[in-house]
């Protein structure tokens, strides 16, 4: 009985685990899903922050290409924001990634608070 315990923990915990979800920053912004290509993304952005945050939610095996899907999710990122990525802050694999966002002219263009946004997650 004593084993069987953990074990009974260790799967309520295991979907819990495999669950999408943003960054602690972001946990109260919102989401768009974007289709390209097959694969399915979630754009998650706030509205004063100047950052936004993508995951890949769909499973494929084998896996694609990791440059294909970043070019993907930088344009998921585009088309839900209006917004271009700010030049050199795009970081992430093929599973998760973000960047500080470039409102500076466009339809996207906003007053977004500086320095929101810290795309290096080593720091």
């Amino acid at each position: 009985m004593k084993h069987l315990v953990p074990l009974v923990a260790l799967s309520l915990m295991l979907p819990a685990c495999m669950a999408d979800s943003p960054a602690l920053g972001y946990s109260r912004a919102a989401f768009s899903t974007v289709e390209l290509g097959g694969n399915s993304y979630r754009v998650y952005t706030e509205e004063t922050r100047n950052c936004v945050e993508i995951h890949r939610v769909n499973a494929v095996f084998p896996p694609p290409s990791r440059r294909m899907i970043l070019m993907q999710m930088e344009t998921a990122a585009m088309q839900v924001t209006q917004c271009k990525l700010k030049k050199g802050t795009f970081i992430g694999d093929q599973a998760m990634s973000k960047a500080q966002l470039d409102c500076s002219d466009g339809p996207g263009a906003k007053d977004w608070v500086p320095g929101t946004c810290n795309t290096m997650p080593w720091r």
